[in-house]
C-alpha cells in the first residue's frame, strides 16, 4: 500500500525533469555553492563558511506541509546535502560542474521518478521517502540521511588522502 507503478515514462517527462534538474542545478550552485559560500567564507572563514552556506541552503527550502519532526528531518537531510555539495567542488579544486550534475541530478531523477514511474501513497513510510505526502523529499528520510552521510564520510576520506 505504500504506492504503485505506473510506468507511463514520457519523452516529455523526462526531457521536463532533464531541464529542471539543469536548471535546479546551475541556478542553486551558484548561488549557494559559488557566491555565498565565498561570502561567508570572507567573513567566517572557510570551515564556517561552508557550515553557513550548508545552513542557509537547508533554511531557503522550508516546507509547511508536514510535522515538526519531519521538518527537523528534512533540513538535516539538507544540510547534509549543502555540506556534500561544497565538499564535492572543493574536491574538484573548484569547479562547479560536479556539485551541478550531483544537485541536478538529485532533482531531475526524483522527479522522473516520482511522477512518471511511481505513485506514492500518504501512507509510505517516511523513513523510507521522506514527509510532504502525495510530494515527499526523499532528502528527509532515515534511507536519505544515511546515504549522505555515507557520500559526505566517503569525501571527507577523499579530501584527506589529498592533502
Amino acid at each position: 500500500n505504500w504506492g504503485s507503478w505506473v510506468g507511463a515514462l514520457s519523452i516529455g517527462g523526462v526531457l521536463n525533469g532533464l531541464l529542471l534538474g539543469v536548471g535546479v542545478g546551475v541556478a542553486e550552485e551558484i548561488i549557494f555553492r559559488a557566491w555565498l559560500w565565498e561570502e561567508m567564507n570572507l567573513l567566517i572563514g572557510s570551515r564556517w563558511g561552508l557550515l553557513a552556506q550548508a545552513a542557509i541552503f537547508s533554511l531557503v527550502h522550508f516546507r509547511s506541509d508536514s510535522g515538526v519532526f519531519a521538518q527537523i528531518a528534512l533540513h538535516l537531510g539538507l544540510f547534509l546535502l549543502g555540506i556534500v555539495l561544497a565538499l564535492r567542488r572543493r574536491l574538484d579544486q573548484g569547479s562547479l560542474c560536479g556539485a551541478i550534475g550531483l544537485h541536478g541530478g538529485l532533482v531531475g531523477i526524483w522527479f522522473v521518478i516520482n511522477l512518471e514511474l511511481f505513485q506514492f501513497s500518504t501512507v509510505a513510510p517516511s523513513w523510507l521517502l521522506g514527509s510532504g505526502g502525495l510530494s515527499p523529499n526523499p532528502l528527509g528520510s532515515l534511507l536519505g540521511i544515511c546515504a549522505l552521510a555515507l557520500c559526505l564520510w566517503r569525501q571527507l576520506t577523499a579530501l584527506a588522502i589529498a592533502r
